[in-house]
Parts: structure tokens; C-alpha cells; sequence
């Protein structure tokens, strides 16, 4: 990364304005997860790309976060469990010991709202969870540059006006022992389904956004 700008766009998206190099990726097992009461979780966060050229980006800063829905564990046994490793939610709903949870602004259950996560780190375990959400936007804007060169000249080529192409990304992100933020996967056009209110709610006001972002606008009795 040569340099980067980022620019408060409202009270609850990043613009991240930046120049590109060419990167490589590589993987890692996370063999230390960052635990909580035990359990693994990781984080979705939203990312929404309103044109390749130039690239501008907003990431919204709230998001969720979603747990296994048994503790932790290294052991051979436990190898098999997918409900100790995986922190799908779509794998987890089905675990006999899932627990709901409808409020985003509560710790409670195995899926809160990133914004109540950050607020648990720093009230009860005293954690500077800034540190880690400037962590985690350095990913956002790697990971899309590593794209952009090819995406943009099939922008280039296929699609009329650059501006027209856009996309809400969804990145997975589990944090290591050691508070460091790695990328799980991006998901192209993340589910929006919303089947309790804190999902309502937190996917609801992003989705609003977005669409308010891309022109079209929503109602003021309907927001």
C-alpha cells in the first residue's frame, strides 16, 4: 500500500480513499483464537464498494459477531465437532444449545452485534478495541486492492459506466490470541436475510444506507 486516506463519511461508515500496489495473499490456520467465555467467534463485517473506478469503499461500522456453540478445544476428540471450530451462524443454529439473542446492544446468546462486542472488550476486559478496528480496515482496503486490477478492466470492458458496478462484500474476520485480525473469506453479496430483530436492526439501517448511497432513496416514513 503506497498510501491511504481515510475520511469519516458519516457516523457510522469509513470512506477510504487509496492508492494501489500489487499484492499476494497467502493462509494460516488460526490455532490460537481470541476466545470468549471459551468459545470461538468471528465477525462480519460489511463493505460496500460504490465504484472501481476510481475505487471508493465504506465499511459499516457496526456488523455482527457469531460464536461456536461449544467451547473451544484442541484435542483430537474434538476434531470432528464442528460445532467447537466453526463459528457459521448457519452451522450453529442447528446445535441443540444455541441460544437467540433479538437485542444488538446486548452480550447475550451466540450471535451479538459487533458494536456490543466492542463495548464488552473495553468495559469488562479492558481492551482498546480502536487498535483493532483500524487493524481490521487495513484488511478491507488490502483485500480490495488485491482485486482491483482485474476487476476494473472487466469494468472497463464489459460495463458502460463505471459507475454503475458496485457491491456489498461481507467480510468474515476472526481475531488470534494476540488481538490480531485475519481474514476468513469474503462473501459476494452476503445474505441479508433477517430472522430475529438485532439481525432487523443491524442489517436493516445498513441496507438503508445503501441504497440511499447508490441513488435510490428510501421514504422517510418507512425508515
Amino acid at each position: 500500500l503506497k498510501s491511504a486516506k481515510i475520511v469519516p463519511a458519516n457516523n457510522r461508515y469509513m470512506y477510504l480513499n487509496f492508492f494501489f500496489l500489487t499484492l499476494a495473499c497467502g493462509f494460516r490456520y488460526i490455532l490460537d483464537p481470541f476466545l470468549i467465555n471459551g468459545s470461538k467467534f468471528d465477525l462480519r463485517v460489511y463493505v460496500y464498494v460504490t465504484c472501481y473506478d476510481p475505487l471508493r469503499v465504506y465499511i459499516f461500522k457496526d456488523g455482527l459477531t457469531r460464536f461456536a456453540t461449544c467451547k473451544y478445544s484442541t484435542t483430537t476428540k474434538s476434531l470432528s465437532n464442528r460445532f467447537v471450530h466453526l463459528t457459521n451462524y448457519s452451522v450453529n443454529k442447528r446445535n441443540a444449545n444455541f441460544t437467540a439473542n433479538s437485542d444488538e446492544r446486548v452480550c447475550q446468546g451466540h450471535k451479538w452485534g459487533l458494536q456490543a462486542l466492542w463495548q464488552y472488550m473495553r468495559s469488562e476486559l479492558g481492551i482498546d478495541t480502536a487498535g483493532i478496528w483500524d487493524a481490521i480496515k487495513d484488511l478491507v482496503i488490502k483485500t480490495i486492492i488485491s482485486s482491483e486490477a482485474s476487476i476494473s478492466s472487466l469494468v472497463r470492458a464489459h460495463v458502460k459506466h463505471s459507475r454503475c458496478c458496485h457491491e456489498l462484500f461481507g467480510f468474515d474476520i476472526m481475531l488470534d490470541s494476540k488481538l490480531k485480525p485475519w481474514i476468513l473469506e469474503v462473501n459476494v453479496s452476503p445474505s441479508l436475510h433477517s430472522n430475529s430483530r438485532l439481525d432487523q436492526n443491524i442489517k436493516g439501517v445498513m441496507v438503508r444506507d445503501i441504497l440511499n448511497m447508490a441513488g435510490f432513496r428510501i421514504p422517510v416514513h418507512i425508515k
